[in-house]
């Protein structure tokens, strides 16, 4: 039964290092950074790993906005993907 048990516990420690692995480590939070935040959403900003840029894009526009962001060449498809991808690892590591 205890073997069970320590099998059991060990699938959850071998996947949090799996999504640590996953993500970039310029893309990992430093809890420190973000320690006095006062809500989860103050977060991504907080953590200091988006730009107010990064932070417009993935907070300020919805699809068809950004879209026309695109189209005027305010912001490359690069830009974007990489604010919704850093975004996305900050959310990952938030919530687990």
């Amino acid at each position: 039964m205890v073997s069970q048990i320590q099998h059991y516990q060990s699938i959850p420690a071998k996947k949090n290092v799996q999504q640590e692995n996953s993500i970039p480590k310029a893309w990992q939070i430093v809890p420190e950074r973000f320690q006095n935040a006062t809500s989860v959403m103050d977060a991504p900003l907080a953590c200091g790993l988006l730009n107010e840029a990064e932070f417009k894009i993935t907070s300020d526009y919805d699809a068809t906005a950004l879209l026309e962001q695109l189209k005027a060449g305010v912001w490359s498809a690069e830009q974007v993907t990489d604010a919704f991808c850093k975004r996305a690892a900050i959310a990952q590591q938030l919530v687990n």
